[in-house]
């Protein structure tokens, strides 16, 4: 199995950690920049599980994949209730918390016009009742579901980046969020994962991606154009500086693993 990996995305390093705490046999294949994804995947996005001649494309997706292929150490539980809730988790991460996390993140590593007024702060006023929830689900449990499953994982890179980005946990209010973030980077998925991202940062001049144009997404576009960046994407949209799935402007899909289809 292959795993098309980029440590900038949350997605990419929640199926890498839960690979890892299957204890799978699989190698990473770097996909920084979207020409570099060694399959297709209709909406040039990464990750993308190639296992043979079957890929995967989706964060949950392949979870779900996986699970399947490989029962053993389930990322989802079998009786329904539960399995409903640790997806209702896993959504909470990757719709809610990801668009906040990743918008802001944007301005880490590309190249990009001043943030909005205000947008900073709407991240942090929109994350501290999300935390709330969380320090809630928490109070009594380890993990989100009680046992360990896709929904830590899906949720700790997003709450781990919280700090770099300036969004940091306040320990005091958060107790419990901070004791299982301790905790899930203490496992061996949370070491390796953070060893990825620092040696990314590290070696950021060496890397491939894309700093000119991003692609913004659904949800986290939907965020940043609720909090006062209507004007400033249409500034990155008139200067041709994001990078479309979809449209007739699908530039993400440059890619050489496309199908003919798709080329013609």
């Amino acid at each position: 199995m292959k795993l098309a990996y980029t440590a900038l995305s949350p997605y990419c390093r929640k199926v890498r950690m839960a690979m890892e705490y299957k204890g799978l046999d699989f190698a990473i294949v770097s996909a920084d920049h979207v020409t570099e994804v060694p399959a297709f995947n209709p909406r040039a996005e990464v990750p993308v599980l190639i296992d043979d001649d079957v890929v995967v494309c989706n964060s949950p997706d392949i979870l779900g994949y996986l699970d399947r292929k490989f029962p053993q150490r389930p990322l989802y539980p079998a009786a329904a209730a539960a399995y409903a809730q640790v997806r209702e988790w896993e959504r909470f991460a990757d719709t809610q918390v990801d668009p906040i996390m990743t918008v802001i993140g944007n301005w880490k590593f590309a190249e990009l016009p001043p943030m909005p007024d205000g947008l900073l702060g709407a991240a942090r006023r929109d994350l501290v009742p999300m935390y709330d929830r969380v320090e809630a689900q928490l109070a009594n449990r380890e993990y989100l579901c009680g046992e360990i499953s896709a929904a830590d994982f899906a949720l700790y890179p997003q709450v781990g980046s919280g700090a770099a980005l300036d969004l940091p946990l306040d320990r005091t209010r958060h107790r419990a969020v901070y004791g299982w973030l301790r905790r899930m980077r203490d496992r061996p998925e949370g070491q390796s994962d953070l060893a990825a991202a620092r040696e990314w940062w590290t070696n950021r001049s060496q890397k491939t991606t894309d700093t000119e144009r991003v692609n913004w997404g659904t949800f986290r576009l939907e965020w940043l154009l609720a909090n006062g960046g209507v004007e400033f994407f249409a500034d990155q949209v008139r200067t041709d500086k994001v990078l479309w799935s979809v449209g007739p402007n699908n530039n993400a899909r440059n890619n050489p693993a496309a199908p003919d289809w798709v080329k013609s």
